[in-house]
């Protein structure tokens, strides 16, 4: 008897064994470079809240030196303050504006005079058109 041939083997699927390559090219990339990746988180996990205290810090410290110059400020206007409401008080003083008088040869008036001042006119309010003030009523 004669033995049945044998079915030749299917050809490799090509596209299949590409894949299977592809795949094991991009795992092995990922080994190699997990390790870098893990050094980098841990270095941002490490940085990030480092600098934002470095952050926090410097503008603590630099709102700290506006607020000692901003009380700098405050207690020299304070000292101006008193110093010009003195001069106002040694200027407005009685004894002083006497003196300015009887060098001027003022005096005191012996007659007092009243005098009486028209009173204003009393102007009608607008209405209408008017109020809003396109039309103006002048009387000549």
């Amino acid at each position: 008897m004669i033995a049945p041939a044998k079915a030749a083997p299917q050809p490799r699927q090509v596209e299949r064994v590409r894949r299977a390559t592809k795949r094991r090219v991009r795992r092995t990339r990922v080994r190699i470079h997990r390790p870098v990746f893990a050094v980098l988180a841990l270095t941002v996990l490490v940085l990030v809240p480092l600098l934002a205290y470095v952050k926090l810090t410097s503008d603590l410290t630099s709102l700290t030196y506006a607020l000692a110059e901003t009380e700098q400020k405050r207690t020299a206007l304070l000292d101006d303050s008193q110093r010009l409401e003195e001069t106002i008080a040694k200027l407005k003083s009685p004894e002083r504006l006497a003196q300015l008088a009887t060098q001027l040869k003022m005096h005191d008036p012996h007659v007092y005079a009243v005098v009486q001042l028209p009173l204003p006119k009393v102007q009608p309010k607008p209405t209408g058109i008017a109020f809003f003030g396109w039309i103006t009523h002048r009387e000549h």
